[in-house]
């Protein structure tokens, strides 16, 4: 695919609207003139690749190089896309459903999130995202296209994560009001010998330009869903941890501090916590003054802090701003 040349335009036409249902009641503005996404679709054909069948031939890859697993939505929602779209000056998310004769395109909404200006000039910036509806839930998956340079098949897929980690936490503001009470965060991405017997999941290569794996368990009729029914799809759990499991959390040295990264929410004193990989750890809890006076004088609405896990509260115990690394998911749930 040839680097996006997509410009910054200037005073773009209004876009025509309508406020849509997805699934579960989730009603969000969606651009139903076809004239008007016409073009963004045809330049995101390029990057609509289905994720593989996995079947027993694939496995011996499996003791090669990095692999990750990511547990889809119970919902069965495909992965689309998020779109930084310069020639508009939006956000939009395009829905990965299969198009039908009802349904002959995807469709497209609109996303109500403050975006860095530099990225409302020159190229597009796309992630692989999924949207469910049952969940409320935005999980951005893969870094494609960054700022018109499509990084798929010049970048690791661990480096193109990253660029999303960058994004959400240094380039936008996210308001769930704003977004109709849907909240975006990172896809969490765990080691392969995580993967379980059960439900639908992505197994991911860290390779360049690899696309993902589906693999489907045989357990609760899943595999008679006709959209979802790949051969030979449930033998990889019989022989997933005989592969060599390259990928492992971090383990956490003994005394050390955790560290969060702590994203200000809307209202006084609201700071929502994520792991390094990006795994939600809920709303902060903030009990000093101190704590309180840093944090609202901050002039960034993304820092790292240290916490402790609070039994009283049930939550994160902000104890300070910190420098260091952001700790693993895994070293979060050891220390509860």
């Amino acid at each position: 695919m040839a680097t996006s040349k997509t410009s910054k335009a200037v005073n773009p036409e209004p876009l025509t609207l309508k406020v849509q249902t997805w699934s579960d009641d989730l009603r969000l503005p969606c651009l139903i003139n076809a004239a008007e996404t016409t073009g963004l679709l045809t330049e995101l054909e390029p990057l609509t690749q289905q994720s593989l069948p996995f079947q027993s031939k694939h496995l011996p890859a499996l003791k090669r190089n990095k692999w990750f697993v990511l547990r889809r939505p119970d919902d069965r929602t495909r992965s689309g896309f998020v779109v930084i779209w310069p020639a508009q000056q939006i956000c939009v998310y395009v829905s990965g459903d299969p198009v039908s004769h009802k349904r002959p395109s995807p469709r497209v909404a609109l996303l109500r999130v403050r975006i860095d200006p530099q990225f409302l000039t020159g190229g597009m910036t796309v992630f692989a995202a999924t949207l469910s509806g049952s969940c409320r839930s935005l999980m951005i998956e893969d870094t494609l296209v960054w700022k018109g340079r499509y990084v798929f098949n010049d970048d690791t897929f661990t480096a193109r994560y990253a660029m999303a980690v960058q994004w959400i936490e240094h380039y936008c503001i996210l308001d769930p009001r704003l977004l109709g009470g849907i909240e975006i965060t990172m896809a969490a991405w765990s080691p392969l010998t995580s993967l379980k017997p059960n439900g639908i999941w992505d197994i991911q290569s860290d390779e360049v330009g690899k696309r993902r794996f589906l693999w489907i368990a045989n357990h609760e009729g899943i595999r008679n869903h006709q959209e979802y029914q790949h051969p030979q799809s449930g033998s990889v759990i019989e022989h997933v941890h005989d592969a060599l499991p390259v990928v492992t959390a971090p383990t956490l040295e003994v005394g050390a501090p955790l560290i969060a990264v702590a994203t200000r929410d809307s209202g006084p004193e609201q700071w929502g916590l994520a792991s390094s990989d990006g795994v939600s750890l809920g709303r902060a809890l903030i009990r000093t003054l101190s704590v309180s006076e840093r944090l609202r004088s901050s002039k960034v609405n993304t820092l790292r802090v240290e916490v402790v896990w609070n039994v009283g509260f049930n939550k994160w115990e902000i104890k300070g701003v910190s420098d260091s690394l952001a700790s693993h998911s895994g070293n979060f749930e050891a220390a509860k």
